[in-house]
């Protein structure tokens, strides 16, 4: 089976049947259950509520991917911007600071780079370390590419994960932090189908670097 949007709409309907049903049970014989039936309904409840989580993030996935249009020349400015505002309130509440350099026009689909740029920026600042987020745009002019890189102060990622991250799913901090762990697998097909690449360079407790070549030039 080929899945796709439609498809995760058949899939979403039993699990929300089954957090339904698990709740009206609990509802229902509460103050009747044993502890060992309290516990396992929790895990049913915990099970359900994950799988909740993971079709949400491939919903995201989906509509971002299936929404994607030609590339044409936007401004670098703009798209940061836009990304900017959608974190407004989160940036205020974890005390984020977000600089960068002059933005160039790329030539790109303007929905998937501002939700790229979203995205990373939503990751520096929830894996944050003790002080405030403090996030850094710069860009530099290679030959046939310009070469985007998205820093941060946060708690760094040990190299060994520098690569299966990208993965769908992939998560290297489970504990304390929200997410399923779609966020970079996104990036990575938006930067892909944009005939770029994307690497991080990071160690732990030193930040991390995001960096991003998109050619300067659509591809045919």
């Amino acid at each position: 089976m080929c899945l796709n949007s439609e498809s995760l709409h058949d899939l979403s309907s039993p699990i929300n049947q089954l957090c339904s049903m698990t709740d009206l049970i609990l509802a229902k014989y509460k103050g009747n259950l044993d502890a060992e039936a309290q516990l396992l309904f929790g895990f049913i409840q915990g099970s359900a509520a994950r799988l909740q989580n993971l079709l949400a993030g491939l919903r995201t996935y989906f509509a971002v991917m299936e929404t994607g249009g030609p590339p044409r020349r936007c401004s670098g400015e703009d798209l940061l911007r836009g990304a900017l505002a959608s974190l407004e309130l989160r940036a205020k509440e974890a005390g984020a600071v977000v600089t960068h350099a002059p933005l160039p026009e790329l030539d790109c689909d303007p929905n998937q780079i501002t939700f790229l740029f979203a995205s990373l920026i939503d990751n520096a600042i929830k894996f944050h370390g003790r002080e405030p987020p403090h996030i850094h745009i710069d860009v530099a002019s290679a030959d046939r590419s310009w070469v985007l890189s998205v820093r941060d102060n946060g708690i760094g990622i040990d190299p060994r994960h520098h690569e299966s991250i990208f993965g769908v799913f992939k998560r290297v901090y489970k504990d304390g932090f929200p997410g399923v762990g779609m966020g970079l697998a996104i990036a990575l097909r938006i930067v892909e189908r944009h005939k770029g690449r994307i690497r991080i360079e990071s160690v732990p407790d030193e930040g991390t670097t995001v960096i991003i070549e998109l050619p300067k030039k659509p591809s045919q």
